[in-house]
């Protein structure tokens, strides 16, 4: 995996601004892992994806992830920092979940981006997740066996599992408000928020670009080339 920046930044911030969610951040991985095609990407678990984002966030811009969020229960706004390292260790691969029911064995799958993309088209949540796991519940097919037919109570369990078994790629952080003392639980949508660092990111390199290719004459490429370090040291000569 390569880190993003340079001209990686700037090619992944140009193919993300066209993308929307999952394929924008399987566009920022793409970059980063340049053998793997979107396709397999796609089919990874989510858990899985949010793994790689993680890693290619730490890469990028370091191990330690600062933010904000709004207390839902007084509007107050929290401040948080954590770790990669700790959010990575919450992370847990899943696998297919299997049992038997009415003596035919029963598979179900964890949800991966082609799966978000097209519960994308879904009417309110309800019915996006009754895709998801429609698209995931892996129904026997021979001939001489006839699926379980979808009763109630058959549903509620399938949607039990369902939750169970796509918890783990789930990132949650505990933040307590000061304010108000609620000790709310908000999901971190690392996709989204790795996009929005790699989009202030690479606007910020396009500006040290202009500046410095106005005062030097230097092309775009020769200047993404250059260390962070490098083009602060140019760019406070010329603020000097």
């Amino acid at each position: 995996m390569y880190a993003l920046d340079g001209e990686r930044m700037l090619t992944a911030w140009e193919r993300g601004r066209e993308q929307r969610e999952p394929w924008r951040a399987l566009a920022l991985l793409q970059v980063a892992l340049p053998e793997w095609d979107i396709g397999a990407l796609a089919a990874l678990p989510l858990v899985e994806r949010n793994a790689l984002l993680l890693r290619l966030r730490a890469m990028t811009f370091g191990g330690r992830i600062e933010g904000f969020a709004v207390c839902p229960e007084c509007g107050e706004q929290l401040q948080f920092v954590v770790n990669v390292a700790d959010l990575e260790r919450e992370l847990r691969a899943p696998c297919e979940e299997s049992w038997l029911e009415a003596e035919t064995e029963m598979r179900m799958r964890p949800v991966n981006s082609s799966d978000l993309a097209a519960s994308m088209a879904a009417d309110g949540d309800a019915q996006a997740r009754e895709l998801l796991l429609e698209r995931t519940l892996i129904l026997p097919q021979p001939a001489n066996i006839e699926s379980p037919q979808p009763q109630h109570t058959q549903r509620s369990d399938w949607l039990a599992r369902f939750e169970r078994l796509n918890a783990s790629a789930e990132i949650r952080c505990l933040l307590p408000c000061a304010a108000c003392g609620a000790r709310p639980v908000l999901d971190l949508d690392i996709a989204g928020f790795v996009w929005r660092e790699v989009a202030l990111a690479a606007r910020r390199l396009l500006t040290e670009i202009h500046r410095l290719a106005r005062a030097y004459g230097w092309s775009q490429q020769a200047i993404a080339a250059m260390s962070t370090p490098r083009r602060a040291a140019y760019l406070e000569m010329l603020d000097a």
